[in-house]
């Protein structure tokens, strides 16, 4: 297949030019005049190459080629776009197996240094490649064997580009520390619904009405109006509490839930269009980027995101709704409090009205809560004892 460009004459009088192309017996087609001092027409490659080393008082310019010399000139007129695209998947080969994040699980930093070292001296680090499946259960028997006294347990998962190290610390049982002699009294205000006492006095009972600091179980023996003997209270007093909580809600309102899954994606920006390794979430949140290479010459870039996936809600609601979920906010915020042993035993609305796009409400609520409090107890009541006696 021959190659042809077509090309556009400018000049003085570019008819002349034709004229001498006829008389060297040159073939051309698809003649065009655009205007006196400007022609179009299609023409052998090699033809081309000839007349435009002998002409030299017209402007001669290739508008379009035809046959394999296109592709061939695509490729060389984009040669450094290709150059940075091959590059950039080769990057993009060598980042997807790469460890750019290993990610300790535990609250001790000691422990999560000993591991930190460990991994490295087995070859597990930062930009080195994430090791396949048997190299992580070899390494992490050999880390367990090496620390039996203080790793109970230990995995290592791999999430995309990071490593997830989650572990369990070997304990050793302490002694129970000696605890001072005390008696046990409430919190804070209320009315007892239940005593669990281990010892000590139970000197109030169930449905007792009792004040901050009140005594409930005493750590003082007493035997005919005089303290015998002190001992450590032990136990958990539940009683009834109450809370008013005040709460808005907005009649319209968009909310944005950030929800727990997170992925590290590695994003190559070329000339401002972005070629992520992994499909993004729909709707994310860019909680971190760090940019690994940036080209100075070529608008080429490859960064490592941490998207956290979110949820967006639109609602728009009635006064009666509000007001449904107005309430189970004031819930979930008393309940947020709370532990686990404790719970909300009832709930009345108290106060309601309507203010702009919002409603504002008081919920009242009975609470069974731990109000289980310590005070030591008075020793020279012990001494005075002894001293009469």
């Amino acid at each position: 297949m021959n190659d042809y460009v077509r090309i556009r004459i400018t000049g003085k009088n570019p008819r002349l030019f034709i004229k001498r192309l006829l008389r060297q017996n040159v073939d051309y087609k698809d003649f065009k005049e655009i205007n006196h001092q400007k022609i179009e027409f299609t023409i052998d490659y090699k033809t081309y190459l000839e007349v435009k080393d002998k002409s030299s008082i017209y402007d001669i310019q290739i508008i379009r080629y035809y046959g394999p010399i296109r592709y061939f000139n695509f490729i060389k007129t984009n040669l450094t776009f290709f150059i940075s695209f091959i590059i950039s998947l080769f990057f993009l080969f060598l980042i997807g197996n790469m460890v750019f994040e290993i990610d300790i699980i535990h609250n001790d930093s000691n422990l999560r240094n000993l591991l930190k070292e460990q991994l490295g001296e087995y070859g597990i680090k930062k930009f080195k490649v994430v090791p396949d499946f048997n190299k992580i259960n070899d390494v992490k028997e050999k880390i367990l064997k090496n620390n039996k006294d203080k790793i109970e347990w230990l995995e290592i998962e791999r999430t995309g580009s990071k490593l997830v190290v989650k572990v369990a610390e070997r304990r050793i049982n302490n002694k129970e520390e000696d605890l001072p002699k005390r008696h046990i009294v409430a919190s804070k205000n209320g009315i007892i619904l239940k005593i669990e006492a281990e010892d000590g006095v139970i000197v109030k009972k169930v449905n007792d009405y009792v004040t901050k600091g009140e005594i409930i179980v005493s750590g003082d023996i007493i035997k005919d109006d005089t303290v015998k003997n002190q001992v450590t209270a032990k136990g958990v007093v539940y009683a009834e509490t109450w809370y008013n909580v005040n709460v808005e809600y907005p009649l319209y309102y968009e909310q944005t839930t950030y929800l727990d899954e997170v992925k590290n994606n590695i994003i190559l920006n070329f000339l401002s269009t972005e070629f992520a390794l992994k499909k993004n979430y729909e709707k994310s949140y860019l909680e971190k980027k760090k940019t690994l290479i940036k080209s100075k010459i070529f608008p080429f870039e490859i960064s490592m995101e941490k998207q956290r996936k979110i949820k967006v809600t639109k609602e728009k609601l009635s006064v009666d709704e509000a007001m449904n979920k107005a309430k189970e906010l004031a819930e979930k915020k008393l309940s947020s409090k709370l532990n686990d042993d404790e719970y909300i035993i009832s709930k009345k609305t108290l106060n309601f009205y309507k203010k702009d796009s919002k409603i504002i409400l008081d919920v009242f609520f009975k609470v069974c809560e731990n109000i289980t409090d310590y005070k030591n107890v008075d020793e020279n009541l012990m001494e005075n004892s002894n001293a009469q006696e």
